[in-house]
């Protein structure tokens, strides 16, 4: 009889410890993922700031060597909208995050880094966070796309035909 209440005694001590064991996974998963999420978040801001600033470089760069002069440059967009607006001659990115990343929303005038601009909006739970480069009454941007998304071997190409202006189309 007594062996009996034995075994009963480990199964609940098995079942218990499993209880607790995936209580404990649950929790720790439920404070963490937030802060993962936030890190990958802030992670895909600086990578595409990086794309930015690199962009922008070899822009300048061929508009100042001249007509023909081009450069090829490898992009890689990971989440976000990527657009290149040849009306305004501004190449902006957005995405929609839950946490402010270190971007003060609301702002009256955009962050500045070099030619970098910075700007976040509130959107009632989150925050629409936005860098762009902005080229009005200095280059004229054409493109054979309008939004990017992926990986893009680019070629940037200063050329005329009807108006002085950087093209930026994909390679091959």
């Amino acid at each position: 009889m007594m062996d009996m209440n034995k075994k009963g005694d480990i199964w609940i001590s098995a079942a218990l410890y499993t209880a607790l064991g995936i209580i404990m996974v649950t929790l720790i998963l439920s404070v963490g993922m937030p802060f993962v999420n936030k890190l990958k978040e802030r992670n895909t801001v600086l990578q595409t700031k990086n794309v930015m600033y690199e962009m922008d470089s070899v822009i300048h760069a061929v508009y100042n060597e001249g007509f023909g002069s081009r450069r090829p440059l490898y992009v890689e967009i990971g989440e976000g909208d990527f657009l290149i607006d040849e009306v305004n001659d501004r190449i902006s990115w957005k995405i929609v995050s839950e946490e402010k990343l270190g971007i003060e929303p609301d702002l009256p005038n955009p962050i500045e880094e070099g030619s970098l601009k910075i700007k976040s909006k509130s959107l009632g739970q989150g925050y629409e966070i936005e860098l762009y480069l902005d080229y009005k009454d200095e280059i004229n941007l054409k493109s054979d796309f309008k939004l990017l998304s992926g990986k893009y071997n680019l070629r940037i190409e200063h050329t005329y035909t009807d108006a002085d202006y950087v093209e930026i189309k994909t390679s091959g």
